[in-house]
């Protein structure tokens, strides 16, 4: 059985392709979370086993943004920060996919084959629902033992990991994140969740009210918790700063558009053009309106009296 992909396709698994024989687990793994890692750590056994090097053929973008384009699409994580966050959990190499409307039409003994014979796979790792090829069927995990046994590689699916009684996953991550449940995020992604950008100038709302604030512009495709003020910890131009984060509308002066604003405590200059990532540590308080600028301002002090609290 011999395939042609998509020509860009194919050029990708060329260049991508290992010195020696490979473990390949192949998915979207956005957000890199602790059901991912426990995959990765698994690929990392059976190759360190086999003396074969563990990789992973990631989709992007997400297959949904091309088969449902009405979507719009909210990553967890930048590609960037998936393909690093993929290597420290295990991966030695890591191919980036372009999913593409002719790439949703090639099925899984195809992708297979193609990944048998151009990245030298010798060990699929599944995780345990794996759907992937034309449709995502159900019974991949049979289709790829089937091929395997034609082929000549092995399948090895693992257990799901579960936490509070379900599995983690994604969905699980996006649910706590609309909540604004950072702790739950925090213990579903083994980290804590972080937005990253410039430092752009805003309406300097908060420096008239002697509370200035370093404002971020995030991709508009990552996924933002739920509306609210954060107790945030900010790496920014070598330092590592506390921080009170407004995340919301600012309804009290009806700007509209969501922002993200970033009061670092003890901390005065300029850092406009910078490159800034917070790490986002809890919920303070929802987004509210005030009556005005006064009220305002007694309500950040007392948010930033709990942020130190929270970050002590």
């Amino acid at each position: 059985m011999t395939v042609t992909l998509p020509s860009l396709t194919l050029a990708q698994l060329e260049m991508a392709a290992p010195a020696r024989g490979s473990a390949l687990v192949m998915g979207v793994f956005d957000g890199v979370h602790r059901g991912h890692q426990a995959l990765l750590a698994r690929l990392r056994e059976e190759g360190d086993a086999r003396g074969l090097a563990p990789g992973v053929v990631t989709l992007h973008p997400h297959p949904a943004t091309v088969l449902r384009p009405d979507i719009m699409p909210s990553y967890l994580t930048s590609l960037e920060d998936r393909l690093r966050l993929m290597r420290e959990a295990g991966a030695s190499w890591v191919l980036p996919l372009t999913f593409t409307s002719e790439l949703s039409e090639v099925t899984a003994e195809e992708l297979a084959e193609a990944f048998h014979r151009l990245l030298r796979m010798e060990v699929m790792v599944l995780g345990p629902d794996a759907a992937f090829g034309r449709g995502a069927p159900a019974d991949t995990p049979e289709r790829m033992r089937r091929t395997g046994e034609e082929l000549g590689f092995e399948v090895v699916q693992i257990e799901p990991l579960m936490a509070g009684g379900e599995r983690c996953s994604s969905t699980m991550v996006r649910k706590a994140l609309s909540e604004g449940d950072m702790r739950a995020v925090t213990d579903l992604l083994g980290r804590p969740y972080t937005l990253a950008g410039p430092v752009v100038r805003g309406f300097e709302r908060g420096r008239t009210i002697g509370f200035p604030t370093a404002n971020i512009s995030v991709a508009a495709d990552r996924a933002l918790p739920a509306l609210g003020v954060y107790a945030t910890v900010a790496t920014v131009a070598g330092r590592e700063l506390r921080g009170a984060t407004n995340i919301g509308r600012r309804p009290t002066f009806d700007e509209g558009h969501v922002s993200i604003e970033t009061h670092l405590l003890d901390f005065e200059g300029d850092l406009y053009g910078e490159r800034m990532e917070i790490a986002i540590v809890d919920r303070v308080r929802p987004e509210q309106a005030f009556s005005g600028p006064e009220e305002l301002r007694a309500q950040i002090a007392a948010d930033v009296e709990h942020v130190r609290g929270v970050l002590a």
